[in-house]
């Protein structure tokens, strides 16, 4: 069973929430399913999405 804990809250845009939304629901979805290694693939996506808001290039 996946558990996700949340630290801090990064200031990022509304796609970007809507995106990492999306890529959890798989994480959970694939972790139910036995998907175990795609869902770390997908929580491992989702955490990139905020790192990339809160560190711009």
């Amino acid at each position: 069973m996946l558990h996700l804990q949340i630290t801090e809250i990064p200031k990022v845009s509304s796609s970007a929430l809507v995106l990492c939304d999306r890529l959890l629901s798989l994480a959970q979805d694939a972790d139910r399913a036995g998907y175990a290694v795609t869902a770390e693939h997908l929580l491992h996506l989702a955490h990139t999405v905020f790192e990339e808001k809160r560190h711009p290039a």
